[in-house]
């Protein structure tokens, strides 16, 4: 009988990655693009600082501190 190597395994995997990721990214694009529509331009948030808080464009989710608002003021 045959045993699947890692070979054949990463040779699936390579063959069903490049689908996914243009699904992915066309998704990604469409988001951004509606959300673009919806609120007005902002500066890139910062990676780490965004972590663990609401994103900016569900301004209703999202308390800006004193802090925020002071930086974005700046």
């Amino acid at each position: 009988e045959h045993v699947p190597t890692w070979e054949d395994t990463d040779e699936i995997a390579r063959a069903e990655r490049p689908l996914g990721h243009t699904f992915f990214q066309r998704a990604v694009r469409d988001l951004q693009a509606a959300h673009a529509a919806a609120a007005p331009p902002q500066p890139p948030p910062h990676p780490t600082a965004q972590q663990h808080q609401h994103p900016p464009h569900i301004p209703h989710q999202h308390q800006y501190s004193d802090f925020e608002v002071g930086m974005a003021a700046s």
